[in-house]
């Protein structure tokens, strides 16, 4: 007589080592999969160019994919690629140089007052609190941003 398990009764599942190895392969075959590992080296790179192009790394993912997605819908894919193949070609000698092309100066200029702001545009503020500027000026908050106990603007900023 076999046993049926009892629906009111919470049993762990308990696989071998065949069973996960094979569950695992079914996850790594998942769209999804690929698409995460294709977001990670997209925003390792941009990341990266972060790093360049602006002297700091976004700390925050949604406003560089934000930044990224703005930026593609206002100047198109094509000169977004072309910027960040642009930013990473670049050398020490040519770090702070403007770019030839206008149109790649034009979005990098526009990329960085995005992620310096967190501005999208006329009127989406969506990642003011998460702007680069925050994060480079240590001293200042964003506005509506309370500090670390009452009175913390009366000492002076700590020295990094």
């Amino acid at each position: 007589m076999t046993s049926h398990p009892v629906p009111s009764r919470v049993e762990a599942i308990r696989p071998d080592r065949r069973q996960l190895l094979a569950g695992l392969a079914a996850v790594m075959g998942c769209p999804g999969v690929t698409w995460a590992t294709q977001f990670d080296t997209q925003f390792s790179s941009w990341a990266m160019a972060t790093q360049i192009i602006a002297g700091t790394r976004v700390a925050d993912a949604t406003l560089l994919t934000l930044a990224i997605q703005t930026l593609e819908a206002e100047v198109g894919k094509a000169a977004v690629d072309k910027l960040l193949t642009a930013i990473l070609g670049r050398d020490a000698d040519s770090i702070a140089q403007p770019f030839a092309d206008q149109e790649t100066e034009a979005a990098a200029r526009r990329f960085v007052e995005i992620v310096y702001t967190g501005q999208f545009g006329a009127n989406d503020m969506t990642g003011f609190h998460q702007a680069l500027a925050w994060q480079v000026l240590p001293f200042a908050k964003p506005p509506s941003i309370c500090g670390p106990g009452f009175g913390w603007w009366t000492q002076p900023p700590a020295q990094a």
